[in-house]
């Protein structure tokens, strides 16, 4: 009698050890069944970035698409691609001027951007600056009261069509250029007009090119890209050494292969670039 309660005990006390075990396997069997749908619900993250990333500039320069250049001055009057600095402002005298013509066309033709050469290296000035008599207040062209800068600004604007200027570092013309300090002062002065006087600017180009035998030169290239960033913010600044934007390759448009958007300027200088 006593074995067999033992026994009855065992088994009776064995049932819901039984029915516990298998209640967990049960519930297990739910919990893994249930995960991977829950897993699934959760977003991914994005993966990091891959560095250097474009800014919101640099972003807009590149889905601008296409700008046209207006190199325009003595130049189109003397048949010649670098003036001197010694010609004559009596030259220039353009009297059919007509930038509106000038900007529906690029327009019509696919362009969104136009850039003016404002001062080439001849040191001509296409806006009345007050730090040069050597522009077109002292041209005959409408009686030295002319502004190309100012009837292209308002022109662009107009027809809802981005303006870029360009203004030459070298300048064959000043007194003053190869004095670093003086000069550096005087093109500053002159970029503080164009940037301050013609609305919202989208771009600014600065060249690098110096003829052979020319005075030596310390051009104040950070100063001057932090002034132009002050004064036009969403303004890109294009050299063959940045620091917003550059062409492919070099000027001749040759480049290699394979030319995507990244350049490593670290130890590029403006006017002395080999990309190939």
């Amino acid at each position: 009698m006593e074995e067999e309660k033992t026994i009855h005990n065992s088994i009776f006390n064995a049932k819901p050890i039984s029915f516990h075990i298998h209640l967990n396997s049960i519930l297990l069997f739910l919990s893994l069944s249930l995960l991977p749908f829950s897993y699934s619900a959760l977003h991914k993250p994005p993966p990091l970035p891959i560095l250097p990333l474009p800014s919101a500039n640099q972003l807009h320069w590149q889905l601008t698409s296409m700008a046209l250049f207006f190199h325009f001055g003595p130049n189109t009057f003397t048949d010649s691609e670098w003036g001197t600095g010694l010609a004559e402002p009596s030259v220039f005298n353009p009297t059919r001027l007509n930038t509106t013509q000038w900007v529906q066309v690029a327009k019509d033709a696919g362009f969104n951007r136009v850039i003016l050469t404002a001062k080439h290296h001849d040191g001509f000035c296409l806006w009345p600056s007050e730090y040069t008599d050597y522009s077109v207040k002292s041209s005959s062209w409408r009686n030295g009261t002319g502004d190309v800068v100012k009837e292209l600004a308002l022109s662009a604007k107009e027809a809802g069509v981005d303006l870029g200027l360009y203004l030459s570092p070298w300048d064959r013309h000043e007194v003053s250029y190869g004095k670093t300090l003086e000069y550096n002062e005087f093109y500053m002065g002159q970029m503080t007009e164009l940037l301050t006087r013609y609305g919202e600017i989208k771009e600014v180009w600065l060249d690098g090119a110096k003829g052979e035998g020319e005075k030596d030169m310390e051009y104040f290239f950070d100063t001057w890209f932090s002034l132009i960033h002050q004064l036009q913010p969403g303004a890109v600044i294009f050299s063959d050494a940045g620091p917003d934007t550059r062409w492919i390759g070099d000027e001749a448009g040759v480049a290699g292969s394979t030319c995507w958007s990244l350049f490593n300027r670290s130890t590029a200088k403006i006017g002395g670039t080999d990309p190939l």
